[in-house]
């Protein structure tokens, strides 16, 4: 485990991948220092403290590096408990297999002596504190603001530390009426004809119970113009720091649409009463497709699941079941049922999404899902490599065509178009021999709604028209029976 998370570090130190979203309230936690004090982070936060929590490890080089520049240490002299009196800074050792003697540097798994010097508290054997805040690699540096929401500041220099603890929204609650715009809370993608339900999270940063606010939303367009969609009246009751989720309103989406959401009504702090959210449209595809999967170092932490606009289960692979070699591509070929909205959630039990165990972007997986009409890509292909470390992904996307199905209808080009149709349809293929032909249309249900014998064919391409301006709207099914072999095509009627 330690070697992976060493090589994980390799990246890490150069770039940072959050867990815990921004946005997010930290869990509580109870624990004694190694002076056996006792800490509560609550009891910090509800008694005004902005707090920072350096997850390290003692063998972790970089954790090493950013202990060493004393930046913590600047910022605990300056804003702890013998400067304003305002932070708490926690040293938290992650990693419960090291030693007292690591922490004291004379210990095998260690960079250095992380005790002398270091004026603010160290909790040691700390794993379920790293594990609650579902951290995957070291150093991960957090500020923890009064209200409990939290922010990745990382290996930040002093001014940057500052500015997150002196942004509006981090400072503990001081006005009477502030309402906080903590972020987007609503639908991430439209598909097809389906509104877009708009919702923000709400949080009370004011010293009175906040009751009632106003939420204008814009639309913003090219050339950095603004619509205003509206403006929605919240009311409730909301305690300093609580939260609630405002639903404001369900808009048509066209296309990729970033929105401004914005408090209007009387507020005494105006510099935290805005947020975005952007909502996307739902890709149109074909409903047969392919989803191939490159898989990263470790593939027997990855799996999916796609489903359908109900949450029902389309089909699904199992981590550690089917992907069981890394770096290697699978290939699943999936015919969705009908036409509408779909999701594919792709998962990774370890949390760190397509970069398992890889040293460098070579070694990292993607996903790529594709339209397919037979053996043929077609040109709608959506593509995913998603590097940032996740536990889940989810992607959704709007079947809105069909393509034949059957693999038996290869040796005859079976070939329904329009599909979806209005009435007049054109049933196309190509019999390779003579014989005999009879044509079925079934409903869902089975039952057979339209029969037609077409007798002794020769061999060659052959084209039926078919009328079915008679049929109610809905999904039928086209059997073309050749010499006893039935091949199978999914019709829509619209």
């Amino acid at each position: 485990m330690k070697s992976i998370l060493t090589s994980l570090l390799l990246m890490t130190c150069l770039t940072s991948w959050a867990q815990l979203p921004e946005g997010s309230f930290a869990p509580d936690f109870t624990a004694l220092d190694i002076d056996s004090v006792e800490h509560n982070l609550y009891s910090y936060l509800d008694s005004g403290y902005q707090v920072i929590l350096d997850f390290s490890a003692t063998w972790c080089g970089p954790c090493w590096n950013y202990h060493t520049s004393g930046v913590l240490e600047e910022l605990y002299e300056a804003y702890g408990p013998d400067g304003t009196n305002e932070i708490r800074v926690f040293f938290i050792e992650g990693d419960d297999s090291t030693t007292a003697a690591d922490l004291q540097g004379t210990g095998p798994s260690t960079a250095g002596d992380w005790i002398t010097g270091t004026s603010y508290p160290i909790i040691d054997n700390a794993g379920d504190i790293f594990a609650s805040f579902e951290n995957t690699y070291y150093p991960t540096i957090y500020t923890v603001c009064p209200s409990g929401l939290i922010t990745e500041s990382g290996q930040a220099t002093v001014v940057g530390h500052e500015a997150v603890l002196q942004s509006a929204t981090c400072a503990p609650a001081s006005f009477p009426n502030d309402g906080l715009l903590v972020g987007y809370a609503g639908d991430g993608y439209s598909c097809g004809d389906n509104l877009a339900n708009l919702a923000v999270r709400l949080m009370n940063q004011g010293l009175d119970t906040l009751t009632s606010c106003s939420i204008q939303v814009s639309r913003q367009l090219p050339f950095n113009q603004t619509e205003v969609v509206g403006t929605y009246d919240w009311t409730g009751s909301l305690a300093t720091y609580e939260v609630t989720t405002a639903e404001l309103t369900g808009l048509a989406i066209d296309a990729q649409t970033l929105f401004n959401f914005d408090i209007v009504s009387a507020d005494d702090n105006p510099g935290n009463n805005s947020t975005i959210g952007e909502v996307l449209k739902s890709e149109e595809i074909a409903n047969n497709i392919e989803i191939r999967l490159f898989t990263d170092m470790n593939p027997e932490e990855t799996s999916w699941v796609l489903e359908n606009a109900a949450g029902d289960v389309i089909t699904e692979v199992d981590a550690g079941t089917e992907i069981t070699q890394g770096q290697t591509e699978y290939i699943w070929d999936v015919t969705l049922p009908e036409l509408g909205c779909y999701s594919l959630t792709l998962m990774d039990l370890a949390g760190d999404g397509h970069i398992g165990g890889a040293l460098s972007l070579d070694g990292v997986g993607s996903l790529t899902v594709s339209s397919m009409d037979g053996e043929t890509t077609l040109e709608q292909e959506l593509f995913f490599q998603t590097t940032d470390e996740f536990s889940e992904v989810r992607f959704e996307f709007e079947a809105s065509s069909i393509t034949h199905v059957s693999e038996l209808d290869s040796d005859l080009g079976l070939v329904l178009y329009p599909n979806p149709t209005h009435g007049p349809s054109t049933l196309e293929f190509h019999a390779a021999q003579s014989g005999a032909g009879h044509l079925f249309v079934r409903n869902v249900l089975g039952a057979s709604v339209l029969e037609r014998s077409l007798g002794n064919l020769p061999a060659g391409t052959h084209r039926l028209n078919l009328d079915l301006g008679f049929l109610v709207p809905g999904a039928y099914m086209v059997d073309l029976q050749m010499d006893n072999v039935v091949h199978t095509l999914r019709l829509l009627k619209d």
